[in-house]
């Protein structure tokens, strides 16, 4: 009977010694002030990083990356492990990048605007270009 109480003894101050160990001292938490720039450079940071992911996922890039050998899956887990300077470099590249398909696309855009506004003045009676349409 006397083996009990020196047990509960040695339980007990096991106890406390975990518990004294578990919510002793612990860091401090600290505060800080950050500047305007820092705070601007955060948010440009997950903005650019947004638009790099959005650029990798459109339909005509994937289908040039999968061209190349690259998968599109990999492609945006490397660009999420990028640093925020990478990520500012490679952002300000596609603001250098000529947008659209290029001359040839431009150029039949443009011979196909005119067809079509001549073909309606044709068809209009106000110009006689296409001998096809009847008035």
């Amino acid at each position: 009977m006397r083996a009990m109480p020196q047990l509960r003894r040695r339980v007990a101050l096991a106890l406390a010694v975990v518990l004294f160990v578990l919510t002793g001292p612990t860091d401090a938490a600290r505060a800080a002030l950050i500047t305007t720039e820092q705070a601007i450079a955060g948010a440009a940071a997950a903005s650019e990083r947004g638009r790099v992911a959005a650029f990798l996922a459109r339909d005509d890039v994937r289908a040039q990356m999968v061209a190349l050998g690259v998968d599109p899956a990999e492609a945006a887990q490397r660009v999420a492990g990028l640093s925020d300077a990478e990520v500012q470099r490679i952002a300000g590249h596609l603001d250098q990048l000529p947008a659209g398909q290029g001359a040839v696309g431009a150029v039949i855009g443009a011979a196909l605007l005119i067809f079509l506004v001549l073909l309606i003045t044709d068809l209009l009676g106000l110009t006689n270009v296409f001998p096809f349409v009847r008035r």
